[in-house]
């Protein structure tokens, strides 16, 4: 921690010089699947790429994935829908069409063989090859960039068109020929033979034996030159150029050095060079320029300025630029174009008892100062993290990546070291590892805007609220899409906005104020020129005032289920008196085809799976779903929604008959790790309310899963409660009246809980809740209290925000703030609450004290704070000072007593 001051005396004296503050934001992001997976060796810039999903702890399946969004996924190994543990593999596009080479063993069989198709997975063959020990899972390298995934210190190099594989083997070389016909070189010197390096075409490769001799070999196995000889124990890579000169990244471990090396003709020059250090990317590295010809290079360390060098022949690297804040920089990639690099930074955060490698993502054009504002990709990452799919050239414009998370269990590292003007997102996302779609360019969705007629006399109307975090103006494009499955592209229409700098705006009844539609439903989509915050609330008006639904803008790429990742619904079904809607909206511009289907006490509950279709970029609801899936009115449960085209944001909106409350529910977040939902009760609250919590749960597997929650009072000083019960495979469960039927309390706790057996993640049990007061007919006004993901909650140095709330006399407003630590400390914890009004302009900060592993809420927060009715809108800003706090807001009508949850989001460190 002896850095912090001075990493942070220097970001401000750097921030003297430039006129504003970065902007940044922290990104949504979608998994394109719900089991742990291991990308294949293959280039990012290919089209498809490949991963191994497994099924099981000890095997599973070969996925072929469109990156474009095109195709659908489809598995490709073994194509009769067994198993197989895959030892290696690699993959090599030619014109769009994969050849893909794998070693595996088929469930079932006790022979392993190599498999490879030359015209993706349609069609395989075995094909004659050495074996080889080597396993995907256990590539614990660390990425640094470059062309090609999982292409460093792997015996399997991808080659040319004519021989897409070739390997390095025991005393030979083997090459696949495109037909699938192999031949092998041996050695003269019988020694085994790594690949370390290839040219830019896969025709030459770099060869050294284990005498520590390195030569260029080309296709026809012939030795073009000798370039150098290391120590066996030396860990070498590198690339050759059009005219055979060598770069090398040498790691010698006698003496520790780290260096990179160029040889030219005979000739060699040290370009950089840097004491080893635990084998991470700290000191110097390097990936090969475009076109192969040249090098980029990095050199940093503690206690020196990160440096970014371009060199080329055999002359001095060239500093690009040097960044005293001593950014932790730990991968490179190249732009096909030559004159750009995506940097990726190392960000950590600390989240409950692991941080989380946190990397922070900018462009970078040669000229350009080092990058202040970076965007932060905040997952569950392990050190084995990696892009999967990346276009340099195309990602600034919109064009999304794919992002490997990586599995093997991070250590903690580093401390924040830059702290540019936030924009707030991820409490869209579902889940926090994997492998996952993202984009640098923000594009947000609103599923559900109304102006419509509904029964019982309701009239809906949705209000929207956006916030410009940029201190400059900024243009926001909204596009109105209408409910319907006879959409089409020309139905849409348009309307763009200008924004103040820090400008929050309300949109009352945004459909006519922006569209003028009299009578109607459908989704915006809102594309930003930078990035925006923005929420919504739909709603009804009765005798005695509002009641509905709040909802956050969902990420283009976050939130969407898809043909590998089904999404839940706990609580889709509360039981007798509710009604049930559900709504898809299409994300992948060519239609959504969805199953639906719903789950009980005994697994599969209802008489029909239909399918539901929505059309390309448009929206389909479907209204009380019940009798289309054969579920009786007196049956309660989840749903689950399975695309079998296309991806898609799924929303369901459960209604109280009696009251015709709408409560809006997410996907369920799965419970692999510890979830903390911040407040369950049992309590009379303002205005007559009384207050009791609900518990759905839902186990999507197929095997019985136990879940163990611990209730912890907010006020008292106590060890947590703790109740453990099993779920049947497909069981989905409610509890009503949880804290006080459950655990035999009153007042308001925080429920921590998580699922048995996650080894495959995706298959953890789900849990939420609806938190609701009971009027004299039984009746019930509520909202969602869905568990924290980690983008709700924050430590010392972040920032969490809370956008939709509007002033008035209607309305009050209560702020919770709950400590997510795992037990009670003797001492408070606490946060800084900023309240900023609707020109940005901050009217309140003030400090809480909040009970160690309890919580605390401010009721009526504006009067609480002197503040009168409130502004016409406000942000709140929570920065945790000690602890772990999650935080949220609920705005409620003082005439129904109806709250509105309204989720915070992570803000860009």
């Amino acid at each position: 921690m002896r850095l912090v001051s001075r990493v942070r005396c220097a970001l401000f004296t750097a921030l003297l010089l430039v006129p504003s503050l970065a902007f940044a934001r922290v990104i949504s992001y979608s998994p394109y699947t719900n089991r742990t997976a291991y990308p294949l060796e293959q280039a990012r810039t290919n089209r498809y790429f490949a991963l191994y999903e497994l099924s099981s702890t000890s095997d599973g399946q070969v996925v072929l994935y469109d990156s474009t969004g095109v195709d659908e996924p489809r598995v490709i190994f073994p194509t009769d829908g067994k198993t197989a543990f895959i030892f290696t593999g690699a993959v090599r596009e030619r014109n769009g069409v994969p050849s893909i080479l794998i070693q595996a063993t088929v469930a079932g069989g006790s022979q392993t063989s190599w498999y490879f198709s030359n015209d993706g997975g349609n069609n395989w063959k075995t094909v004659d090859l050495p074996l080889v020990a080597s396993y995907l899972n256990s590539d614990f390298n660390v990425d640094i960039g470059g062309p090609i995934v999982r292409g460093r210190y792997n015996f399997i190099r991808i080659g040319s068109d004519a021989m897409p594989f070739v390997i390095g083997l025991q005393g030979s070389i083997a090459y696949l020929n495109a037909d699938g016909s192999t031949h092998t070189i041996p050695s003269s010197s019988g020694s085994l033979i790594s690949l370390i390096g290839r040219n830019r075409e896969g025709t030459k490769f770099l060869m050294r034996t284990s005498a520590g001799n390195v030569s260029i070999i080309d296709m026809s196995s012939n030795v073009v030159t000798l370039v150098a000889s290391y120590p066996s124990t030396a860990l070498l890579e590198g690339w050759i150029t059009s005219t055979n000169a060598v770069y090398l990244d040498v790691r010698t471990y006698t003496p520790t050095d780290h260096t990179i090396v160029r040889f030219d003709g005979g000739a060699s020059k040290t370009l950089l060079e840097y004491p080893l250090n635990d084998g991470t990317p700290a000191g110097v590295f390097a990936i090969p320029t475009a076109d192969y010809e040249g090098a980029w290079l990095v050199k940093r360390a503690s206690g020196i300025p990160t440096t970014l060098y371009q060199q080329s022949g055999m002359n001095d690297p060239v500093v690009q630029w040097s960044d005293v804040t001593a950014s932790e920089v730990e991968a490179l990639h190249a732009g096909a174009s030559g004159n750009t690099l995506l940097i990726q930074v190392h960000r950590p955060r600390l989240v409950d008892a692991a941080r989380f490698l946190d990397p922070a993502l900018a462009v970078w054009h040669t000229g350009d100062p080092a990058p202040r504002d970076f965007d932060e990709l905040f997952m569950n990452e392990q050190p084995t993290k990696r892009f999967v799919h990346l276009d340099v050239d195309k990602i600034a414009g919109g064009d999304p990546f794919v992002f490997d998370s990586g599995a093997v269990v991070a250590q903690p590292v580093g401390i924040p070291i830059s702290f540019p003007l936030p924009s707030a997102g991820g409490s869209d996302v579902l889940q926090e590892w994997g492998i996952v779609r993202a984009s640098l360019k923000q594009k947000l969705v609103l599923p559900g805007m109304a102006r419509t007629h509904g029964v019982f006399n309701s009239y809906w109307q949705s209000d929207v609220v956006i916030y410009n975090p940029a201190a400059d103006p900024q243009n926001v494009r909204i596009d109105y899409v209408p409910t319907g499955d006879s959409f089409t592209t020309s139905d849409a229409k348009t309307v763009t906005l200008t924004l103040a700098g820090k400008e929050i705006r309300v949109i009352p009844d945004a459909l006519e104020a922006l569209f003028h539609v009299d009578s109607g439903g459908g989704a915006f989509f809102i594309t930003p020129d930078l990035a925006v915050n923005v929420t919504s609330r739909t709603y009804t008006t009765g005798s005695n005032g509002t009641y509905g639904f709040g909802m956050n803008g969902i990420d283009f790429y976050a939130g969407t289920a898809s043909p590998r990742f089904p999404v839940t619904f706990a609580g889709a079904f509360p039981g007798p008196n509710f009604r049930t809607n559900v709504v898809i909206t299409d994300t992948s511009g060519r239609g959504t085809e969805a199953t639906f289907a719903g789950a009980g006490l005994l697994g599969s509950i209802g008489t029909a799976t239909p399918r539901f279709s929505a059309p390309p970029n448009g929206q389909v609801q479907v209204n009380s779903i019940t009798p289309t899936l054969g579920i009786l009115d007196s049956e309660a449960g989840g749903l689950v929604v399975q695309p079998t085209r296309g991806t898609a944001i799924a929303s369901v909106v459960a209604i109280d008959n009696r009251t015709n409350d709408p409560t809006y529910f997410p996907p369920d977040l799965p419970a692999s790790v510890v979830r903390t939902i911040p407040a369950i009760g049992h309590l009379d609250g303002a205005n007559g309310s009384k207050f009791r919590s609900d518990l759905y749960l839902y186990n999507p597997a197929t095997q019985s899963r136990t879940v163990t929650m611990q209730a912890k009072a907010w006020d008292q000083p106590e060890n947590p409660a703790t109740f453990q019960f099993t779920l049947l495979p497909g069981e989905a469960r409610i509890i009503p009246d949880a804290l006080l039927k459950l655990f035999g309390k009153t007042g308001v706790a925080r429920l921590r809980y998580q699922s048995s057996d996650v080894s495959l993640g995706g298959q953890a049990v789900r849990v939420t809740s609806r938190t609701y007061s009971v009027d004299e007919n039984g009746g019930t006004y509520g909202f969602l209290m869905p568990p924290f993901n980690n983008f709700q909650m924050g430590t010392s140095g972040d920032t969490l925000e809370i956008l939709g709330v509007v002033g008035g006399k209607g309305f009050r407003t209560n702020l919770g703030l709950v400590d997510c630590t795992a037990w009670p400390a003797v001492s408070n914890v606490q946060a800084r609450v900023e309240i900023l009004d609707d020109k940005g302009k901050t009217i309140d900060t003030f400090t809480m004290n909040v009970p160690s592993a309890g919580g605390v809420q401010i009721n009526d927060l504006f009067h609480a704070r002197a503040l009168g009715d409130g502004p016409t809108a406000a942000l709140i800003r929570v920065s945790p000072i000690t602890g772990m706090i999650g935080a949220y807001a609920t705005m409620n009508d003082n005439g129904t007593n109806d709250p509105t949850y309204l989720a915070a989001n992570l803000a860009a460190q």
